[in-house]
């Protein structure tokens, strides 16, 4: 029992370390644990930018997917100076976005390790794409994004 208390101990200090790490993150989203995953500017991921189109959607755990029309759900990385909203949703270039809301944008689908230090496995990158499976998904880095016309 004491050694799984530990193990449990250890694992939250090193997320919260994680999450304190200075690789892309601001401060702001790491207030409310690993908050809204951004980028500082969107040149910390290389790749060609391309109109993206989906619906997000709101994992059990919290996570932030995007469900595309391809039947591929990654991971959002959303444009920076992006917040929490209330009720699970965020608050991205001045709109609030929730669970089925459809989005368009530009961005680029990469894999978690193209993120700042997203190979390390103690970066905040790697520790809050690996929880929400982003290694198996993918990530969707949004450089900008607007609520779709329906």
């Amino acid at each position: 029992m004491r050694r799984a208390l530990a193990g449990v101990v250890a694992v939250a200090t090193a997320l919260t370390l994680a999450a304190c790490g200075a690789d892309g993150v601001t401060d702001e989203s790491a207030e409310a644990g690993f908050g809204v995953a951004q980028l500082q500017s969107p040149d910390q991921v290389e790749g060609v930018r391309e109109p993206i189109r989906g619906t997000v959607s709101i994992a059990s755990n919290g996570c932030l997917r995007l469900l595309i029309d391809d039947g591929t759900s990654p991971w959002i990385v959303w444009p920076p100076d992006s917040e929490l909203a209330d009720n699970g949703g965020v608050i991205a270039d001045g709109s609030r976005y929730y669970d089925g809301d459809a989005l368009v944008g530009a961005g680029v689908l990469v894999e978690l390790t193209d993120l700042p230090d997203g190979d390390n496995p103690d970066s905040y990158f790697s520790s809050f794409g690996g929880y929400c499976g982003a290694d198996e998904t993918g990530v969707v880095v949004l450089d900008a994004v607007a609520h779709a016309e329906a």
